[in-house]
């Protein structure tokens, strides 16, 4: 309900009604209102005290009287001042609308609702005071034209006399005082003297309007706090200014009045704007809206202009139902939908208040969007239907009771487990379901319980209708209401006897669970990797002497606390795996971690943990096994050979450098310079420093420098805004503000303009740009990444590339050496390209003929690895599976490769003597490197790798 608050003075209601039901509410809800009521049931009481002036309101049924008169009758024919609202049945609303246009301010439909009532009461009392100001200021009127009738004989009002020229020709006595004077000694004296100058200029302009035509002017001068009208008419004889009459007449309480008056409008506006429901003034007879607040403007979705040129039937989806509705003064609609401007439709809820304004009938209707209360209507029919089925098919014992022990409330179960029907249960005491020595402590409890701790939990004897005693759990809750008030109890019970008569099979079981544990903790001692056993709340239950020089456990103290706790190191890894065992409930194998403890040396250790079961498999814990392999992964680590990196792949030496390179750099945010031939994958090296860095989450930008023009390129990398050139018909962001935060790799750098070296320079020192066509500076936090395929150095001193770009660029050069030089590589790239293609195509290839790996060895790749790409997809189309052989190799590079070694001149080769033996040798003295070997020994490199494999050595 609307709370419409009053003033310091309260507004009193008489309210005059035969039913004392309907006076009560009405005096309730006026009360509430912060009203004064007064209420009887006689019409003589009811007149009498509106003859005393009592109430500021009257609100009355329409009740019948002597001699055929009705109450409102003989109310309207007394003419009082004091607004009357009707109370009407249903059928009475077509006549109590009529008598508005007889003086009847408004009406309430019985019963009647809280919001109408008080949303009435609010107008009624508002009209009221109303009332009172216009009464008063229409007295001070007729005391005004008393006064100005009483300037012919001695008015009180100053009132003067002039002649053309602005001399007092006379005055009474009110205008001589009012100046401190007599009336004598004004006379034949100028009216512009006997006032101050702010007055005379004031008495000077309005003759002047006079002489040019006007017949009255009127101004106004405060004296003090008073204000003053003036009024100046010229008098004619014979079409001829023979003077002038000025009467002064002191309106300080009507401009007071009019001040309040227009503070009562505000203040009404303000309510009316401030109001959280949507409201709207509509006509009665067409529908049209005649003014709306701030609140439907919002929930229909229409300007002020355009609500007000709708009509009812515009923002209605039922439009004849609710015209309808109007028409009949109802004053709640039933559910209705209306319409936004969009054209979605929702519910509403409307009260209507139906009043006279201006001589039509309209009608304030108050409108609320229910769709969410729909919902959450919805939502508690569900609920309450789910909790009477939970309720009724719940094997526990769910009752309630009053308190004083009568039961209020059975289930099912309940009336099943005590084999009585519901109807013989209920209005019995609850205590006698209780054995009687465990009475008292029940009825303890409910006579301390609080709100603050409702709940108690007791195990209790319960007795059945056949005499039977059995072991109860009860869960008994006290329920109160939103003041705080007990209402009832509510009892959960559930049978517990057989879990009575199994406490001596569970003490026979932890006998021998402590035997088993006695076993489990010899073997504990025994094992020389650590065991640590938790329980499902990650509490350790137990550990052996082994896990004390590993993980630094105090075993003394540890059973029983977290073992989070316990753990010396923070983030422990065992810690993790116990967590993920016991949520997962399946076992964590061979799971390699590397810590530390105390400071010591690093250990690399393997974790095995499993889920911890009981006798009857079920699961309560985890058992971790901790296993010292620190020897282990050294051997390990010297044998691993590192294969590729983040998407590269290749083992030679000068590829290790570079991933090495690539680990350094990734969690860094230094500009990186990528050199190398073309193919050489520049792009996959930016890849990798990008998604192994702390900006993997964030956006990787790429720009080909070369495929764009330098506009386009300018515009690419720094965007534009709308009219920044012809076709820029909206904003564009560019390749830099898309990085935000991420990385920009800038390829083929060396292709730039001078234009936009020096624009990406400043954006490299100072990280600010500008869009083009635009002058506001903007920040990008982006990592740069460039790459070329040409010597930038080259291009320095043959002045194509600004020295000081090149070296804000080359702050960490990367070179990717061309394919021809990775030692090695070649059967690796091979086999990655024949699986990648493999799955592409759906083949399955086992490898390349030992031609065509001599072929690829000998050959010098001008095109690198993306030249190597293209040749083994053209072969993987056309070999169908198994090996691929040169007949599938495609005949251009045969052609060259054969022409290359045609050219070349021919020398004689002595054999060599390449057994296990000499390449062993031969390894060795160049430190493992395959390459150098192979020149030593005066072989191929694929002939060395063919012998190796050919020996068994280990390559």
């Amino acid at each position: 309900m609307t709370n419409y608050k009053v003033g310091v003075l309260r507004s009193r209601f008489l309210v005059c009604d035969r039913n004392q039901r309907v006076r009560r509410l009405l005096a309730d809800i006026l009360e509430q209102c912060g009203y004064d009521v007064a209420q009887t049931d006689d019409p003589e009481e009811f007149f009498r005290r509106l003859d005393e002036g009592w109430p500021d309101v009257a609100m009355a049924g329409n009740l019948p009287l002597e001699h055929g008169q009705s109450l409102v009758d003989r109310f309207l024919d007394m003419g009082l001042h004091v607004p009357l609202i009707v109370m009407v049945e249903d059928d009475g609303v077509d006549h109590a609308l009529s008598m508005f246009e007889h003086g009847v301010f408004g009406y309430v439909r019985i019963p009647v609702e809280r919001a109408t009532l008080a949303a009435v009461a609010f107008r009624a009392v508002d009209h009221c005071r109303l009332l009172k100001r216009v009464r008063l200021l229409g007295h001070e009127g007729r005391d005004l034209r008393s006064l100005f009738q009483g300037l012919l004989n001695t008015c009180p009002t100053p009132a003067w006399a002039l002649d053309p020229a602005g001399h007092v020709v006379d005055a009474n006595t009110a205008a001589a005082s009012a100046l401190g004077r007599t009336v004598d000694s004004v006379r034949g004296r100028q009216y512009r003297d006997l006032v101050d100058p702010e007055a005379g200029d004031l008495f000077e302009r309005a003759v002047e309007e006079v002489r040019r035509g006007a017949e009255n002017v009127q101004f106004e001068k405060a004296r003090g706090e008073a204000m003053f009208e003036i009024m100046l008419r010229p008098v004619y004889r014979d079409r001829v200014l023979v003077g002038f009459t000025l009467v002064e007449t002191d309106v300080t309480a009507r401009r007071r009045s009019e001040q309040e008056l227009a503070q009562s409008e505000q203040r009404y506006r303000s309510v009316y704007q401030a109001a959280r429901d949507a409201i709207l003034l509509i006509n009665r007879s067409d529908g049209r809206i005649l003014d709306t607040n701030d609140a439907a403007l919002r929930l229909y979705g229409y300007s002020r202009e355009e609500m007000l040129g709708l009509s009812l039937e515009d923002i209605a989806a039922e439009p004849e139902q609710s015209m309808q509705d109007l028409r009949q003064g109802y004053e709640a609609s039933p559910l209705r939908h209306h319409v936004r401007k969009d054209g979605s439709e929702f519910p509403v809820e409307a009260s209507m208040s139906h009043f006279g304004h201006d001589g039509q009938a309209v009608t304030t209707a108050f409108i609320r969007d229910i769709s969410n209360r729909k919902v959450v209507e919805e939502a508690l029919r569900e609920g309450a239907r789910l909790y009477r089925a939970v309720v009724e098919d719940q094997t526990e014992l769910i009752c309630r009771f009053a308190p004083d022990f009568s039961l209020t409330f059975v289930n099912p179960a309940c009336t099943k487990f005590f084999n009585r029907d519901e109807d013989d249960l209920l209005d019995t005491s609850f205590l006698s379901l209780v054995v009687a020595e465990e009475r008292d402590n029940l009825m303890e409890w409910v006579r301390k319980v609080t709100p603050e701790r409702p709940v108690m939990a007791v195990e209790q004897r319960t007795m059945r209708s056949d005499g039977a005693i059995r072991w109860m759990r009860w869960i008994n809750r006290a329920i109160y209401d939103h003041k705080g008030h007990l209402r009832q109890f509510q009892c959960v019970g559930r049978d517990v006897s057989d879990r009575k008569a199994a406490d001596e099979a569970l003490e026979m079981a932890n006998r021998e669970k402590e035997r088993l544990r006695l076993n489990l903790e010899a073997t504990f001692r025994s094992i020389p990797d650590g065991i640590i056993t938790v329980d499902s709340d990650m509490r350790v239950i137990s550990t052996n002497s082994a896990v004390t020089p590993m993980c630094s456990i105090d075993r003394d103290n540890a059973p029983g606390r977290p073992v989070g706790d316990v753990m010396t190191c923070a983030n422990s890894p065992c810690v993790s795996v116990l967590q993920q065992v016991l949520r997962t409930r399946r076992p964590v194998r061979g799971y390699e971690v590397q810590c530390s403890h105390d400071g010591g040396p690093e250990r690399m250790l393997e974790l095995n943990c499993s889920p911890l079961m009981d006798a009857n498999m079920q699961f309560v814990g985890a058992v971790l096994v901790i296993k010292d392999i620190t020897r282990i992964a050294d051997l390990e680590k010297r044998l691993q050979e590192r294969f590729g990196f983040r998407g590269m792949v290749g083992k030679s030496e000068c590829m290790q450098e570079v991933y090495h390179l690539l680990e350094q750099l990734s969690p860094l945010d230094s500009t990186v310079l990528v050199r190398g031939e073309s193919g050489t994958g520049k792009e996959l090296v930016a890849d990798a420093l990008h998604y192994g860095g702390s900006r993997a989450a964030c956006a990787m930008v790429k720009v080909n420098c070369s495929a764009l023009s330098e506009s386009l390129l300018e515009s690419e990398l720094f965007g534009h805004i709308r009219g920044a050139f012809t076709g820029a018909v909206r904003d564009k962001v560019g390749r830099i503000e898309a990085a935000q935060g991420g990385t920009l790799f800038l390829d083929e750098i060396g292709d730039i303009s001078p234009l936009l070296q020096v624009k990406l320079l400043r954006f490299l020192e100072q990280k600010e740009y500008e869009k083009v066509g635009e002058s506001k500076t903007r920040k990008a936090d982006v990592r740069i990444i460039a790459a070329t395929n040409v010597d930038l150095l080259a291009k320095v001193h043959e002045g194509a590339f600004r020295e000081d770009l090149y070296y804000r660029l080359n702050v960490m050069p990367v070179y990717l050496p061309p394919l021809r030089e990775r030692d090695g590589d070649m059967p690796l790239l091979v086999n990655h390209f024949l699986e990648a293609f493999g799955e592409t195509f759906k083949k399955r290839f086992t490898g390349v003929s030992q031609e065509v790996l001599d072929l690829f060895m000998r050959y010098q790749w001008p095109g690198n690895i993306r030249e190597l790409k293209h040749i083994m997809e053209h072969a993987c189309i056309l070999a169908p599976e198994g090996e691929i052989g040169l007949e599938y190799i495609r005949r251009d590079i045969i052609e060259d490769f054969s022409g290359i070694r045609e050219s070349a001149p021919m020398r004689k080769r002595k054999p060599v003597n390449a057994d296990a033996a000499a390449i062993v040798e031969a390894l060795k003295k160049t430190g493992g490197n395959k390459a150098k070997a192979a020149k030593l020994l005066g072989i191929h490199r694929a002939t060395l790798y063919r012998k190796m494999d050919q020996f068994g050595l280990e390559q």
